[in-house]
C-alpha cells in the first residue's frame, strides 16, 4: 500500500524540481539577453536608433494658417539635426517634459519642432502661450494621420531627424535629462 502513495509523491517532487529548474534557466537567459541589449550600439534604454526616411508630408501651422510644416523644414545642406516632439495639451506627461524642451531650446543645439497630436487648435495655442513655446514651428495633426504613417501610438514621443529627413533616434515617453544627454552625445559623434 505504501508503494502506491510513494509513486504519486515522487512524481510531484520531480515535477516541482523540473519547474524550478525551468524558471532558473529562463531567468538566466533573460539576464543574458538584457546584458546584450545594454551593451548594444543599436539602442539604449531610452533612445532607439532607427533609419526611417520620412515621407513627403504637409501639416498646417498652428499659429499661421498660410504656413505649413513639411519635410522641407527638416532637409538642409548644413548637416543640421532637428528634433520633432509629438505632444498634446491634454497630456500630463507632455506637461512634465515641457521644461526639458524649453531648456534644450535655450542651448540652441538643433531646431525643435512640435506636432500637436489629436488636439484642438485653441487648446494647443493656449497651452504654448501659458507655458512658453520651445518650438521653432508647431504643426497640428488633429486627426493623427501623419503620426499614423510613422507609427506614433501615444504622446509624448520625440524623434531626432538628420538633415536628409531620416529619423535616426526615437524616444517614447517623456524626455528626461538623460535623454537630452544621449542626444548631445549622439550629435557630438557626428
Amino acid at each position: 500500500m505504501q508503494k502506491k502513495h510513494f509513486i504519486p509523491f515522487a512524481i510531484l517532487i520531480a515535477l516541482i524540481l523540473l519547474i524550478i529548474f525551468s524558471i532558473i534557466k529562463t531567468s538566466n537567459q533573460q539576464e543574458i539577453q538584457v546584458s546584450e541589449i545594454g551593451e548594444s550600439n543599436e539602442f539604449s534604454a531610452s533612445g532607439v536608433r532607427q533609419n526611417i526616411k520620412l515621407p513627403e508630408f504637409s501639416l498646417p501651422d498652428l499659429f499661421d494658417e498660410n504656413k505649413s510644416f513639411s519635410l522641407q523644414n527638416l532637409v538642409n545642406d548644413q548637416k543640421k539635426y532637428s528634433l520633432i516632439n509629438f505632444f498634446a495639451s491634454w497630456c500630463t506627461t507632455c506637461r512634465a517634459e515641457h521644461e526639458i524642451l524649453l531648456r534644450l531650446k535655450d542651448e540652441n543645439l538643433l531646431d525643435i519642432y512640435g506636432i500637436a497630436w489629436h488636439d484642438f487648435k485653441n487648446n494647443t495655442q493656449d497651452f504654448l502661450e501659458k507655458n512658453s513655446n520651445p518650438f521653432l514651428q508647431t504643426a497640428l495633426d488633429s486627426q493623427g494621420l501623419f503620426t499614423r504613417i510613422i507609427n506614433i501610438k501615444a504622446v509624448p514621443e520625440t524623434v531626432l531627424v538628420d538633415s536628409t529627413g531620416t529619423i535616426v533616434l526615437r524616444f517614447t515617453g517623456n524626455l528626461t535629462d538623460d535623454n537630452i544627454l544621449e542626444i548631445k552625445n549622439f550629435l557630438n559623434k557626428r
